[in-house]
């Protein structure tokens, strides 16, 4: 599966050059730079972390098939019916996983930096979430139950997110019937949307039936306000995976009795006994905000640029020679190229609102540079 991975990403890639081209030639630029970087890393570091709770993505999982199945592989899900069997089911169970995440508060924690970005393009498709799997896992056990093999689970979620990626983009209008079947860049579109009728629609993950069935389906009319309700101006990349779960915590403290404490966790997003005077989120100390960037400088200069560029090219090529030694690296000793991954991320939004100078970069990026040596050089060797 690493293997695909490590494939597919040159793929995307183009895509995304091919959209930015095609965009400028059209003056229908859908694309900042600064914003593209926090997709991008955001899909690098969820990345990173399929290693850290891979016993959520599939371990879990896999415990529950062997106890259910033993050692019985059924033949069925391995033919052409089982196979697309398996991805409507697995589609079915996504819908209300989805659902979830954008009616439930803790499941939202996650999911929210999938749709903090006020732009739509095909790098919002690589802003992928990091923590979903700890609490997500259950919604795919009745999977395990039926009988799905885990390694055909896992080629499942690979197809769809695939899929997934092509409908995050404007430059596809509506098509027809096709909307009205599968997911869409039109359908999708509403998802992302702000809009007071899109919100909460068109959940469904490439199948539309699931929406239409339980009246969560809403066709594109007008044009699409993306981003999210609550304001969200960050690019710091760990603050951006921790800020919900803090608002979570702040809210829960500022409720009175258990009960009360235990509704604002799993209640929609938002709730409170406690009227709220502001929808902006708190940032943390340090935290890297978009404001910092338009406050540092109206538009990066060449050389910053230039800067950022190199960075981020440095962390996904460190993250692609991680990925092709990931099965046979151990725990412990990949926590440390994860942590210093991270770190890297980190200093390149630092960099882009200059809190961080060009020396104290390179300095991280040469303290990662030993890291990695002494992890992966015997394995590379």
């Amino acid at each position: 599966m690493e293997q695909l991975v490590i494939f597919i990403i040159p793929i995307f890639t183009t895509l995304m050059v091919v959209e930015f081209t095609y965009g400028l030639l059209k003056k229908k630029n859908t694309y900042t730079l600064s914003d593209t970087f926090s997709n991008l890393m955001q899909g690098l570091i969820s990345r990173l972390s399929q290693f850290v709770n891979h016993f959520f993505h599939i371990g879990i999982y896999t415990i529950v098939y062997h106890f259910v199945w033993q050692d019985y592989q059924n033949p069925f899900w391995y033919s052409w019916q089982g196979i697309a069997l398996g991805l409507v089911i697995f589609d079915f169970c996504d819908y209300w996983l989805h659902r979830a995440e954008h009616e439930s508060a803790i499941f939202w924690a996650s999911h929210v930096v999938h749709h903090q970005s006020k732009n739509y393009n095909l790098s919002v498709a690589l802003r992928q979430v990091s923590t979903e799997p700890i609490l997500g896992f259950v919604f795919y056990l009745p999977l395990a139950l039926i009988g799905l093999p885990p390694q055909q689970l896992l080629l499942t979620v690979l197809v769809v997110l695939f899929y997934q990626f092509w409908i995050h983009t404007e430059h596809i209008p509506k098509l027809g019937w096709f909307d009205t079947v599968f997911n869409s860049p039109a359908n999708h579109r509403v998802h992302h949307a702000t809009n007071p009728q899109y919100i909460d629609k068109n959940y469904g993950g490439f199948l539309m039936l699931w929406d239409r069935m339980f009246g969560t389906y809403e066709p594109e009319v007008e044009a699409c306000v993306y981003g999210t309700k609550k304001t969200f101006e960050s690019v710091d990349p760990v603050w951006t995976i921790l800020s919900e779960y803090v608002s979570i915590y702040q809210s829960v403290k500022q409720c009175t009795g258990w009960f009360n404490k235990f509704r604002v966790i799993f209640k929609p997003p938002g709730w409170t006994e406690v009227k709220q005077e502001s929808h902006k989120a708190t940032l943390l100390p340090g935290a890297i905000s978009q404001a910092d960037i338009c406050q540092n400088t109206a538009t990066l200069e060449i050389r910053k640029v230039t800067a950022c560029l190199a960075q981020f090219f440095t962390i996904a090529g460190l993250t692609i020679l991680f990925l092709s030694t990931e099965e046979e690296i151990a725990y412990l000793e990949a926590l440390p190229i994860i942590a210093s991954l991270v770190f890297m991320c980190w200093a390149l939004g630092a960099l882009m609102v200059g809190r961080l100078k060009y020396w104290q970069l390179l300095l991280i990026d040469s303290i990662s540079a030993v890291v990695f040596y002494v992890k992966l050089a015997p394995l590379i060797s």
